[in-house]
């Protein structure tokens, strides 16, 4: 099939895609395996059929075919089983319930739904899409069926989706998967700690413990961000070495050596004092 050649011409990239997609995490994303959907059985060759029957239905009644590039993350099990049975459920219902594939100039929307696997490695299936004719559909949306017989699927924008909408009833008829990708990332979290460190810091100025507070409650909670932030103070106080604070991070968050380097890194940026909140530099600690 001619999209073939075009998923071959998109793995040939060396995960480029993949990579581009995940935007801040991109730096410290390894792809390490993907996988063709080979159709192995008489089940999956039937779904191979079904979505050719799809594209041929939707030229004939369109005039062309819309198959877009479709990524759709999830657990290895779950994974497993869409390429073995196909789909059974719905992911998404913020605009209408129905199978939420991102574009792959957005495939971070995938991030949060992947899950590690005993190898510690994520994944995600690159499919092939049969869009038909696309309506906008609102957030909020209760949406389950298009909205006329005009429409076949729904996006999030019109102009640049990033988000693919397929209705539960042409789940298996409009999704091919094509090829499992299998990387390595670090956790969200990750992300959304440097987001954090990076809105309170300006100019390259130092930050203080007080200033870090907020951002790791925001990340890991109340709990586990006090208790982050009181082991930085005791390393800032000299009561403990950099090693002994480093083994309370590692009590705390785990061991991901991503993460850890993230807090780290920060230390380098804690300011001698914690700032006067009510004027000037100079505080108690």
């Amino acid at each position: 099939m001619e999209q073939e050649d075009q998923a071959s011409i998109i793995i040939d990239d060396g995960g480029e895609i993949l990579d581009t997609g995940m935007k801040q995490l991109a730096n410290d994303t390894n792809v390490v395996a993907i996988h063709k959907n080979i159709r192995s059985t008489l089940y999956m060759q039937a779904r191979f059929n079904a979505f050719k029957s799809c594209i041929d239905a939707v030229r004939e009644r369109r005039g062309d075919r819309n198959v877009k590039n479709g990524w759709y993350g999830a657990s290895k099990q779950e994974i497993l089983h869409i390429i073995s049975y196909g789909f059974s459920r719905c992911n998404g219902q913020s605009r209408g319930v129905g199978v939420y594939l991102s574009t792959s100039k957005f495939v971070l929307q995938t991030f949060p739904s992947t899950t590690e696997d005993e190898n510690g490695l994520r994944h995600t299936l690159l499919c092939f899409v049969e869009m038909g004719k696309m309506e906008l559909i609102r957030a909020g949306s209760k949406q389950i069926y298009p909205s006329s017989v005009e429409f076949d699927s729904g996006v999030d924008n019109l102009e640049d989706p990033s988000r693919l909408v397929v209705w539960s009833a042409y789940m298996n008829s409009f999704i091919l998967p094509i090829y499992i990708v299998s990387f390595k990332a670090p956790s969200f979290s990750i992300v959304s700690l440097r987001e954090q460190i990076n809105e309170v810091r300006l100019g390259g100025e130092m930050l203080s413990c007080a200033a870090l507070f907020p951002i790791m409650v925001k990340v890991f909670g109340l709990a586990r961000g006090g208790m982050i932030c009181k082991s930085l103070d005791k390393h800032r106080k000299c009561k403990i070495n950099r090693d002994q604070m480093i083994q309370s991070l590692k009590r705390i968050i785990g061991s991901d050596p991503i993460l850890i380097s993230v807090i780290k890194a920060s230390l380098g940026k804690l300011a001698v004092r914690a700032p006067n909140r009510a004027g000037g530099s100079r505080g108690n600690n």
